[in-house]
């Protein structure tokens, strides 16, 4: 486990938050997104068969729901629901959604934008109450919290009798944060406060009291990461042909990655984590 020291004070931590891609869209130029948007979907077409074969495709769509799409339907938080996509997506999907997040303006815009309800703050601060939710998502937040331990308490508080906790953090262990070093993508100073391999975040979700259902790394979506990492260690301008050339380059450390999960399973890019509140 990794932590950030010295950190912002919690008090001036919004700033950091001004321009964030989950909180925010991007006003860049729109032909230049349009046409990178079609490499990427020209070149997942060409990669499609290659991802099914390795389980990537399957592994994307498990993940797009959070784990979720098999599990009964029922009242769902969302800790740290940034632009409130993931909220959407679910309610879509006949879901009780509510959603969290300490940015007063995004929470604003999610409940206008979608009509979810959102609570600002801690986790602890919204005084929400005990044995109320099915599920408790929080997908790439405890990285975020100066207080993940107590957030997890929370967690559990809140949590029905056998209700379900599922997280994903970026992995410490991965094969990305062990080639690019200082220029790993998931270091992300200063709003990463907290980074956990899969032992170390399953030992602390069971130490709070969960369950573990399952503990593990994944790659899929990871060829961003590769791309950024890249580019932060090599922060030229690129032309297009170059740009061109890093997206497919990205596509095929992804696959490769996926593979080397076979040998070991908590390299991945990410850590998930899937916890249940005990019944008794």
């Amino acid at each position: 486990m990794y932590w950030l020291d010295p950190a912002p004070r919690p008090e001036e931590m919004w700033k950091a938050y001004t321009t964030y891609h989950t909180h925010t869209r991007s006003a860049d130029n729109h032909l230049s997104k349009a046409m990178f948007s079609l490499a990427h979907r020209l070149l997942r077409l060409v990669q499609w068969p290659f991802w099914m074969a390795n389980g990537l495709t399957k592994e994307a769509s498990y993940l797009r729901f959070m784990t979720l799409a098999e599990e009964p339907i029922g009242r769902l938080l969302d800790v740290g629901c940034g632009g409130g996509r993931f909220l959407n997506r679910m309610k879509k999907h006949g879901w009780d959604v509510e959603g969290s997040d300490f940015d007063e303006q995004a929470t604003k815009r999610v409940s206008a934008r979608y009509g979810i309800k959102t609570h600002v703050g801690d986790l602890s601060q919204c005084d929400l109450p005990a044995n109320h939710f099915d599920v408790i998502t929080m997908s790439q937040t405890i990285e975020h919290l100066y207080a993940p331990e107590a957030t997890l308490r929370e967690c559990l508080r809140l949590l029905k009798p056998g209700a379900l906790l599922v997280m994903t953090t970026p992995n410490v262990c991965s094969v990305a944060a062990s080639e690019f070093g200082a220029h790993w993508r998931g270091w992300e100073a200063p709003r990463h406060l907290h980074l956990f391999s899969v032992d170390s975040l399953q030992r602390l979700t069971r130490r709070i009291g969960f369950e573990i259902d399952e503990a593990r790394s994944y790659s899929a979506g990871c060829s961003g990461v590769y791309r950024v990492s890249h580019s932060l260690q090599h922060p030229e301008m690129l032309s297009w042909p170059a740009q061109f050339k890093l997206l497919v380059w990205s596509y095929q450390k992804e696959l490769r990655e996926q593979r080397m999960l076979r040998a070991n399973p908590n390299s991945g890019q990410n850590v998930l984590i899937r916890a249940r509140k005990p019944i008794h």
